[in-house]
């Protein structure tokens, strides 16, 4: 249980953050002052979720190739395509979040609010 929570918290980009869109107007520029205090830790979370990213590439590579290996004619889909696919949707899933986690760090870096 402590492994999961530790990945969860190592992979979730916004943890960290406060939620501006909430409290008094003076609490949500608080929010978003501290919000740009802690920005820096948006890049250590987009570096890990590059390196998954190429994990995932890596290995839809090679189940796809794995899976060339073993099709037959009229063979029914083998474990290996399933494989594939599930690392090509975390690629895109994970390409989301990278893509969103970079888009939030330079709203935060530029914006001074």
């Amino acid at each position: 249980m402590r492994i999961l929570e530790s990945l969860l918290r190592g992979f979730s980009p916004f943890r960290p953050m406060k939620d501006v869109s909430r409290g008094t107007r003076e609490e949500r520029i608080a929010a978003h002052r501290y919000n740009r205090r802690r920005r820096a830790e948006l890049t250590g979370c987009m570096r890990r979720w590059t390196f998954v990213l190429a994990a995932a590439a890596v290995l839809t590579e090679w189940f796809d190739a794995l899976s060339g290996m073993e099709s037959h004619a009229e063979a029914p889909a083998g474990v290996f395509v399933y494989l594939a696919a599930a690392c090509a949707m975390l690629l895109a899933c994970g390409l989301c979040v990278l893509l969103v986690t970079a888009y939030v760090y330079v709203y935060l870096t530029s914006h001074d609010g």
